[in-house]
């Protein structure tokens, strides 16, 4: 006969049980083959298990919350730190049962991940990716993401733009400069650096590239 306890963890346990004659002196008195039974205890959905719910939405204002009207984003994929993939539906819920058995004393964290390549045509996360949540046996968490749709500046670069075979920016550089970060500070955005070249060398492109990067 088995007892499980009330503390006992899930997994398997393994019962035995063997004969032994205890009239024969010594310790190899054995009388039986020994017979065992495994047990397995198993996770209590209702108890034991912690679910997640969330939500990848389109985030209008970028704050990283969802506010109202703003809507969820369909069929975008999420993983976990374990390699399990979901997807979302199409008002961008997604919910995982039994996403983990925490630690019954502290919980356990649990961490997701938007796969970034499955979000929308120029959308990007405004929210932390990847995400965790302590859960607790028995409980529910909940983890969103926003995502946004950003705009995208191209800015062409030429030789006028910088010193003489040198990646030092130019005066008419640093002069657009200010104009052009107050265009930029309206709302996110992704700048695209392009070069116009002439007769420069691939090495001095490459340098001047590197420094309008860091000027924006």
């Amino acid at each position: 006969m088995l007892v499980v306890g009330s503390g006992v963890q899930s997994g398997k346990y393994v019962n035995s049980a063997q004969a032994y004659n205890n009239l024969v002196s010594g310790d190899d008195n054995e009388v039986s083959n020994r017979a065992t039974a495994t047990v397995r205890v198993v996770p209590d959905p209702l108890f034991d298990c912690a679910d997640v719910i969330g939500k990848v939405f389109d985030d209008r204002n970028a704050d990283g919350y969802q506010d109202q009207g703003e809507p969820g984003l369909p069929h975008v994929r999420l993983a976990t730190a374990r390699g399990l993939r979901v997807t979302t539906d199409d008002q961008g819920r997604f919910h995982i049962t039994c996403a983990m058995v925490p630690n019954s004393l502290h919980g356990s964290n649990f961490v997701m991940k938007v796969d970034e390549r499955t979000l929308p045509s120029g959308y990007r996360i405004t929210s932390e990716n990847p995400r965790s949540v302590l859960l607790t046996r028995g409980k529910m968490g909940k983890i969103n993401f926003g995502a946004t749709i950003h705009r995208v500046i191209r800015v062409e670069l030429t030789a006028a733009a910088f010193a003489a075979d040198s990646s030092e920016p130019g005066s008419e550089l640093e002069q657009a400069m200010p104009g052009l970060m107050a265009q930029l500070a309206g709302s996110p955005c992704v700048v695209r650096l392009a070069y116009n070249r002439e007769a420069e060398p691939p090495d001095l492109i490459g340098k001047r590239l590197r420094a309008g990067a860091q000027a924006y």
